[in-house]
């Protein structure tokens, strides 16, 4: 909820000082909301290019709230392969809202997809607040379990996440290759 209203604040303000940017805002949101509901109840999976959109139309809105303090890089190399919808769009959310957000300064959040010989991979790397993993992962990423197995459930897949206080944290989603 709070992203909806956060958004919706962000587009008001919009419409007074650059309609334009308003506009493109309420196209990404709509699209956003859509991938959102359309993927309710959807137990299968889903082209990585489709997640992907899904992971552009989330940073645009968020771009807009933090402005220069935020980068996106997107290395993207393979990307025949799929993915259960919701994984990888939560990680890049977590990477803004848990890394970029507490870090002092501007950051960086790169989204890159890579392969091997038995998997894809799909990286998200930010190099923001970080945290202790002998700690344990965050009480406020408590969606991580839910994606790790969700991954898992359907797609046979993997999340790795490591992370170094005040350097950033790396989450690989690991997919294996079918046949």
């Amino acid at each position: 909820p709070h992203f909806i209203y956060n958004t919706l604040s962000s587009i008001r303000t919009l419409i007074k000082l650059d309609p334009d940017r308003a506009y493109n805002l309420v196209y990404d949101f709509s699209k956003y909301l859509r991938a959102n509901i359309d993927s309710i109840g959807q137990g299968g999976m889903i082209p990585f290019a489709q997640e992907l959109e899904h992971i552009r139309n989330y940073c645009n809105i968020e771009k807009v709230r933090f402005g220069d303090k935020l980068a996106l890089v997107y290395e993207i190399g393979p990307d025949g392969f799929e993915v259960p919808p919701l994984t990888v769009q939560p990680l890049v959310e977590n990477a803004i809202k848990h890394g970029i957000r507490g870090k002092n300064g501007d950051g960086t959040v790169k989204v890159s997809t890579l392969e091997d010989e038995h998997s894809y991979m799909v990286e998200v790397l930010d190099d923001g607040a970080g945290f202790d993993p002998a700690a344990g992962v965050p009480k406020t990423s408590a969606g991580l379990e839910n994606i790790r197995l969700r991954l898992q459930e359907i797609a046979g897949a993997c999340l790795e996440i490591n992370s170094i206080p005040g350097k950033g944290t790396r989450a690989i989603v690991r997919i294996p290759k079918q046949g």
